[in-house]
């Protein structure tokens, strides 16, 4: 799907004011400079979104990107609720280091803003397609993160680089794939079929999460346990790394 499509299945109908849509509007390649940011509402709770556009330069990052970034983590912190990262970038463009890192609002303060933020509000990754180089640091900041299988990638360094440094060819499902992150490394907890998928367990996360730190969890009505051989010791992985799928299972299958 395209960026804005995400968007209007991520959000209640009509709800989703954008920020900075003007951005590098001089230079007809770089719309918006790749990243859609704004505030919206999911089933009535205001939220705050960026979306990469992986139509424009692959969703990679500009100057402008990172300002808007970093605008719109503010603005969760000032509206005190949730976060949404919709990633599907290649990550920093070559052209733009120089200018991009260096000072206090440069690219690392995006993952500033994300550890200051960590505990106070719900910051939600669904990866839709690659987070290669730096912007792999989004989704391994989120408190969870969805990623689209067979789509979605993490990792700091490509296939091509592994072998370059240290001749050992390796393929982008293996080293950082959807499977990959949800079954053996972590950094990915729940694997969803489709975009589509990915959209309403987000949704479904914030139904029953509290916008922030000083609201209380939503109370629902008590469902009876399901008689089950099955023990919490048998149900909890062994290594610590491993993600704990059978979570998810439990809270969108029952």
């Amino acid at each position: 799907m395209f960026v804005r499509d995400r968007l209007q299945l991520l959000l209640d109908e009509d709800s989703f004011i954008e920020d900075a849509m003007f951005a590098e509007c001089q230079n007809e390649h770089l719309p918006a400079d790749g990243v859609v940011t704004g505030t919206g509402r999911m089933n009535g709770q205001t939220v705050c979104v960026m979306a990469n556009d992986s139509t424009v330069k692959a969703g990679s990052w500009g100057v402008k990107t990172v300002e808007k970034i970093i605008r719109i983590q503010e603005t969760a912190e000032k509206l005190n609720c949730p976060m949404l990262y919709l990633v599907d970038s290649a990550g920093a463009r070559i052209t733009d280091q120089i200018a991009m890192f260096p000072g206090r609002r440069g690219a690392g303060r995006i993952f500033y803003n994300q550890v200051k933020l960590s505990g106070r509000i719900p910051q939600i990754c669904l990866l839709f397609g690659p987070s290669a180089a730096g912007g792999a640091y989004i989704p391994a900041f989120c408190d969870i993160v969805v990623m689209v299988e067979g789509n979605a990638s993490m990792y700091l360094g490509s296939p091509r680089m592994a072998e370059m440094v240290i001749g050992e060819k390796v393929s982008l499902e293996e080293m950082g794939g959807a499977k990959m992150h949800c079954s053996i490394s972590g950094c990915g907890d729940i694997l969803a079929k489709t975009e589509e998928e990915a959209i309403q367990i987000a949704r479904t996360y914030l139904t029953y999460m509290p916008a922030n730190y000083t609201e209380k969890p939503k109370r629902a009505a008590a469902i009876a346990p399901k008689p089950s051989e099955i023990t919490l010791q048998d149900l909890i992985p062994k290594g610590q790394n491993t993600p704990l799928i059978c979570i998810s299972s439990l809270i969108f299958t029952h």
